[in-house]
């Protein structure tokens, strides 16, 4: 293929999507990765473009509504950890819960272990619904506000959101970070309806892979305190277990 029949199916492919990986590319195109990889450095050095870790975004993800990385390129990062952490997350479910699934690169993953469940779920996560929809056993449920394209979640800025009526067993959510202070998340927008989610739920089980403790910036969206067990893998260190144990926080390993 010639380059600039390559650069236009690059392009082409960021149009459809805001995200990219470099090995997505390599399999549109058929080219190397050292090609793509030089095509790549060309479109963003003329601004069609932006490189990231693991591939490409569109030039105005960079501006998105909300902050944080967009889901497209969250999925693409440390996949085998967060898969073994949504199996071990869907073990903890009981047969015919209500439940709310927030939405992120982790929970989304939830959906293969939870179809034969008979569950009752409530997600403001479009690919968890478009998932779930293939499960005739599952009744679902959403929020009421604005679709925010870059994570596919359904936010609401107000208080009224259609979800008051719910009440759910359990509530499983990611987390940009966990830090001694609490569970941070990256926009105040997120924060306000994630905690109407939490409200209506009874335990807060927090799906995070161990790279989250490496973080310690954000929003504090609730202290550790609140959270009743948290999911991640064994590259969690010594000092983050204690540190969430000693907030009365029940720690699960997930397997690879």
């Amino acid at each position: 293929m010639r380059q600039s029949e390559r650069r236009r199916k690059i392009l082409g492919k960021l149009s459809e999507a805001p995200f990219a990986s470099v090995q997505d590319l390599q399999n549109l195109v058929g080219a190397s990765e050292a090609t793509i990889r030089r095509d790549l450095r060309k479109l963003a050095d003329d601004g069609a473009l932006k490189r990231v870790h693991g591939g490409v975004e569109r030039p105005e993800t960079q501006t998105s509504h909300l902050a944080g990385t967009p889901l497209a390129r969250n999925k693409q990062i440390n996949v085998v950890q967060k898969r073994a952490i949504a199996r071990t997350a869907a073990g903890l479910i009981e047969p015919g819960e209500t439940i709310v699934i927030d939405g992120g690169s982790t929970t989304s993953l939830l959906c293969p272990f939870l179809a034969d469940l008979d569950l009752q779920v409530l997600t403001n996560s479009l690919p968890i619904v478009e998932q779930l929809l293939l499960s005739p056993r599952t009744r679902l449920l959403v929020p009421g506000g604005e679709v925010f394209r870059e994570q596919n979640i359904i936010l609401s800025p107000f208080e009224e959101d259609g979800t008051a009526e719910c009440f759910a067993s359990k509530i499983l959510m990611g987390a940009q970070a966990l830090s001694p202070v609490g569970l941070l998340q990256a926009d105040s927008i997120l924060i306000r309806a994630e905690r109407r989610l939490m409200a209506r739920a009874e335990k807060v089980i927090v799906l995070a892979d161990s790279t989250k403790f490496e973080r310690k910036t954000g929003l504090v969206l609730c202290p550790l305190s609140e959270i009743d067990t948290v999911v991640t893998d064994a590259g969690i260190s010594a000092k983050s277990r204690n540190m969430l144990e000693k907030a009365g926080v029940e720690v699960v390993i997930a397997e690879d």
